[in-house]
């Protein structure tokens, strides 16, 4: 039998987080931000408009409780002016209960 909505709703769920930052090292400023939610029609928004993220480094979100689930891999240095490519991506994760909203 499948859990009930109820259940699900007390149940701690795994929210995302890409981070891309500046080198590969975890105190190395952020470049990029995504988070994605486990709640039901979640969209990652996309804007031109500077955003505020609540982190400027990797360290700063594992110290809220992040956790590493992909470090980024390793590449010879790069001036991203000559590559399509924004930083080092790291993927943390938070296991918590999420209200659907």
């Amino acid at each position: 039998m499948p859990p009930s909505s109820s259940d699900i709703a007390t149940q701690p769920r795994q929210r995302l987080l890409y981070l891309h930052a500046r080198t590969s090292s975890v105190f190395s400023d952020i470049l990029g931000y995504t988070p994605i939610e486990p709640v039901k029609n979640y969209r990652v928004e996309i804007t031109a408009e500077v955003q505020e993220w609540p982190y400027k480094t990797i360290h700063d979100a594992l110290v809220e409780g992040w956790q590493i689930v992909q470090f980024p891999h390793l590449q010879a240095p790069f001036d991203d002016h000559d590559l399509d490519v924004v930083g080092y991506e790291f993927i943390l994760q938070k296991m918590e209960v999420v209200q659907d909203g």
